[in-house]
């Protein structure tokens, strides 16, 4: 019925939204101001420039985290700006 209605991407958003916190750290979520998906393209935003470019190396590692936290794959690739 989720998928029916076309709720799944946006209750996968907020599950994401709800773990970043916890997958990136508290450092990280600290200087994290959005995190939203779309169409399974995670993005990113923070307000740090040497912390963009350190996220910009762990992208994989963040979307491994985020889909094994959700059982299946919901983060295809991940923008970080």
């Amino acid at each position: 019925m989720i998928n029916a209605y076309g709720l799944r991407e946006k209750l996968d958003e907020l599950d994401i939204a709800s773990w970043w916190d916890e997958v990136a750290g508290g450092p990280i979520a600290r200087h994290t101001t959005a995190v939203t998906l779309r169409r399974g393209h995670l993005h990113v935003r923070v307000d740090n420039a040497p912390l963009r470019q350190e996220l910009g190396y762990m992208k994989d590692r963040l979307a491994e985290l985020l889909n094994e936290r959700s059982g299946r794959v919901v983060v295809r690739s991940v923008t970080i700006g």
